[in-house]
C-alpha cells in the first residue's frame, strides 16, 4: 500500500550532515535573493531538478549514496538522495517541494523492504532504510523525483546497487537501541542520555547463535565528535554484541554500521542500525508557551470551576523536548497542580477556583496581604478577578546559528533573560516587573540560582550550546528558567452589566434608547448604537454569554453571537465606557413596515440568566 512519507527535521539533520552540512550551496526559493537563492512564488516553476549525491561541483547525477552496499541476509542500510537545481551550480534545493518514490528488483519480488514507498520532501533529500527479507546477490536501487502535482512526469531518476550476502554463510542483524535518542555532550541532562547502546546479532547458516565472534563498528556522522566507546567487540552466547555510542555537541543524527567476517575469514557481512538522535532535549525560550483553554471562566463567584492548562515546550531546533520534561506552574489565585511532564513536547495542568479572587482588597480577611492586581483603568479600581498563572522549566535563552554549527559563537545574536517572575499587574504595563514593599517582593519569581534577589538579565548567553570560543568570553555558564503567563478573567457567574452607547471614533456616549434619532416624532430613523457588556464587577462576561436581536418593524443587524473567549481588554484608547474590559456590539437598525421596536436578548453562560432589553421611539 502506498504511503506518503514525511522527512523529519532530526533526518533532515542526518542528510545535510552527510552531505557535508553548513558547506553545502543551496537554493531556497522562500528566502528572497540571498544565499545564491532564487525568488520565485510559482512552486518549481524557475527550476530545473536533478537528483544524484553531492551538491556543486561534487554532484553525480543519477547515483545514489548507499551507507553500505555489503550487506547480511536480513540486513539493513541507508539509501540517501540529493535534488539540486541543474540550472544553478547543482545548488541544493530547499523549501521546495518533491515526491520521491523507491523501488528495487527484490523489493518488487517481495524479498526486500523500504521503511517507506515514497516521500515528500522539502528540505533537498530525500533518505530511505533498505531492508534485505530473502534477497540475495545483487539489487538496484530506484529513486524516482516527480513534482507533486503532477506524477505522470518523472523529473530525474538516481539508481545503485548493493550486495546482499545468502543467508548460509551467516548474517549480523541489528536488534535494538535503548535509546533512539541522546542529549548533545554539553548538556547534564537527567530527561536524555549522553549515551546510547545498540545490540547486534550474528548468526550461522541456520539462525543459530554465534558467541565469541568479532565485530567491528563505524559510525555513518560523526558531527560534533561523535565517537564510539569501542570499535570491535565478540558477540556473547547469544550472539549478541553491543555498540556505545556516545554524544557529540552537534545536533545530528548517526547510525552504527556493524560488520563481520563470513565463515572463509575474508568476505565482510555489514548491517546499519537504525539512526540515533543527538539532540538537546532541553526547553529553548522562544519555543515555550503557555495556553489556557479557557479565558473567561464563570469562576468568581463559584468555586471548582476548572480550566485546563497547557504547556508546549520545545527545543533550540524546535524539536518537542524529550518527555518526562517537568513544567513548574504558580497562579495569582485559586488552584493549579504544581507541575507536569512532557509528552511530545507538552503536557496539561488543571486551574481550579477556589479562595481569594483578585479585586477583594477590601475583604478584612485579604487587605493586610499587599496584594497586586490588575486595574480597571475607568473604573479607577483593582481589576476584578484577573488572575496571572505562570508556567516555567529549566531552559536556554535561544540564539540566532548564523553559520549552521548547532553552537552559539561569539558575536552571533542571542537573548538574555532576569529570573522570571508571576507578574500579577502584567496587564498594566509598568516599568516595574517585581512588585515590592518594605518587606521585600509581593509577587513570586523563580530563584534561580538562591541567593534570595531577583538578577537581572546577564551580558551572556544562558545555554548549553556553545564553541570553545564561547564558553572561553564567558558563555554557557549558567542555563535559565524559560517561562511564559496566562492570564485569565474570573467573570462573575449569571452576571450581566450593560450600556447603550452612540460612538464617534473612540469616544463613546451613553445612548437613551430612543429609537427617533432626530427628534422629529417620526418613527422612521435609521441608525445604530453600541451595546456594551460587563459583569457585576466591570470584567467581562463569562464564558458561554451570548447576545441576540430582534426588531418589529424593523430591520435589525448586529454583531450577536456568543461573546469572545477573552479577558475583554479594551483598547486604552477607548473613552467613554464604563470599565476598561467588557464585550462591544453594534446594533444597526431600519424601518421594515410600521417600526415598534428593536429587542436585545442577554442569555448568561449557564443558561440561568436570561435579560431582554427593548428599544422604542419615543412617539
Amino acid at each position: 500500500m502506498t504511503r506518503l512519507g514525511v522527512v523529519s527535521l532530526l533526518s533532515l539533520s542526518l542528510l545535510l550532515s552527510a552531505c557535508g552540512g553548513g558547506g553545502e550551496d543551496v537554493v531556497n526559493p522562500g528566502d528572497g535573493d540571498t544565499g545564491g537563492g532564487v525568488t520565485d512564488d510559482t512552486p518549481n516553476a524557475a527550476l530545473d531538478p536533478a537528483m544524484g549525491t553531492g551538491t556543486g561541483d561534487t554532484f553525480q547525477e543519477g547515483q545514489l549514496e548507499i551507507a553500505t552496499t555489503d550487506l547480511s541476509a536480513g540486513g539493513s542500510t541507508q539509501i540517501l538522495a540529493t535534488i539540486v537545481d541543474a540550472d544553478n551550480g547543482n545548488a541544493q534545493i530547499v523549501s521546495e517541494e518533491y515526491l520521491v518514490t523507491f523501488s528495487s528488483v527484490c523489493e518488487s519480488s517481495g524479498l526486500a523492504t523500504f521503511s517507506r514507498d515514497e516521500v515528500s520532501t522539502t528540505g533537498g533529500t530525500a533518505t530511505v532504510t533498505y531492508t534485505a527479507t530473502g534477497c540475495s546477490g545483487t539489487d538496484t536501487i530506484t529513486f524516482n523525483l516527480y513534482d507533486p502535482d503532477d506524477t505522470s512526469t518523472v523529473l530525474s531518476i538516481a539508481t545503485g546497487t548493493l550486495e546482499v550476502a545468502p543467508a548460509e554463510i551467516g548474517a549480523i542483524s541489528y536488534v535494538s537501541a535503548d535509546s533512539s535518542a541522546i542529549s548533545i555532550s554539553t548538556i547534564s541532562n537527567p530527561v536524555l542520555p549522553q549515551l546510547a547502546s545498540l545490540v547486534f546479532r550474528v548468526v550461522d547458516r541456520s539462525n543459530n547463535p554465534v558467541a565469541n565472534k568479532s565485530v567491528s563498528f563505524s559510525l555513518t556522522n560523526t558531527k560534533g565528535g561523535l565517537s564510539l566507546a569501542l570499535d570491535e567487540s565478540v558477540t556473547n552466547e547469544d550472539g549478541e554484541v553491543t555498540a556505545v555510542v556516545k554524544s557529540g555537541s552537534a545536533h545530528t543524527v548517526t547510525s552504527v554500521i556493524a560488520t563481520t567476517l563470513a565463515t572463509d575469514g575474508v568476505t565482510p557481512i555489514t548491517t546499519s542500525s537504525q539512526p540515533v538522535s543527538v539532540t538537546t532535549g532541553i526547553a529553548d525560550q522562544d519555543s515555550f508557551e503557555i495556553v489556557a483553554s479557557v479565558l473567561n471562566p464563570g469562576a468568581y463567584n463559584v468555586s471548582g470551576v476548572a480550566v485546563n492548562v497547557t504547556a508546549f515546550v520545545g527545543d533550540q531546533f524546535q524539536n518537542p523536548v524529550a518527555d518526562g520534561t517537568i513544567v513548574n506552574f504558580t497562579a495569582e489565585s485559586g488552584l493549579i497542580d504544581s507541575f507536569c511532564t512532557t509528552a511530545g513536547g507538552s503536557c496539561s495542568v488543571i486551574w481550579t477556583s477556589s479562595g481569594y479572587r483578585p479585586g477583594q482588597e477590601d475583604d478584612p480577611d485579604y487587605d493586610a496581604l499587599d496584594r497586586v492586581n490588575d486595574q480597571n483603568v475607568v473604573a479607577g479600581t483593582s481589576a476584578f478577578g484577573i488572575t496571572t498563572i505562570l508556567g516555567y522549566t529549566e531552559g536556554e535563552a535561544g540564539f540566532t546559528d548564523s553559520n549552521n554549527n548547532g553552537q552559539y559563537d561569539v558575536g552571533e545574536v542571542f537573548e538574555s533573560f532576569p529570573e522570571a517572575i508571576r507578574d500579577d499587574d502584567i496587564l498594566n504595563d509598568d516599568a516595574i516587573d517585581l512588585d515590592t514593599n518594605s518587606n521585600g517582593p509581593v509577587e513570586f519569581f523563580a530563584d534561580y540560582n538562591s541567593n534570595d534577589q531577583r538578577d537581572a538579565a546577564p551580558s551572556v548567553y544562558q545555554g548549553t550550546l556553545c564553541s570553545d570560543a564561547a564558553k572561553d568570553a564567558g558563555h554557557c555558564a549558567q542555563l535559565m528558567d524559560v517561562r511564559d503567563t496566562a492570564v485569565i478573567s474570573q467573570s462573575a457567574a449569571n452576571s450581566i452589566a450593560y450600556e447603550l452607547y452612540t460612538r464617534s471614533g473612540d469616544n463613546f456616549t451613553v445612548f437613551d434608547g430612543d429609537l427617533d434619532l432626530n427628534d422629529n416624532n417620526i418613527a422612521d430613523d435609521s441608525g445604530s448604537f453600541y451595546l456594551f457588556i460587563t459583569d457585576e464587577n466591570g470584567a467581562i462576561a463569562e464564558s458561554g454569554t451570548t447576545v441576540a436581536s430582534g426588531g418589529d418593524g424593523y430591520d435589525v443587524s448586529s454583531d450577536t453571537g456568543e461573546v469572545g473567549n477573552s479577558i475583554g481588554e479594551l483598547p486604552a484608547s477607548y473613552t467613554g465606557l464604563y470599565s476598561s474590559f467588557g464585550s462591544l456590539y453594534q446594533v444597526s437598525f431600519a424601518p421594515d413596515g410600521t417600526p415598534k421596536s428593536v429587542s436585545l436578548t442577554i442569555e448568561s453562560g449557564s443558561g440561568e440568566y436570561t435579560l431582554t432589553i427593548t428599544l422604542v421611539p419615543s412617539v
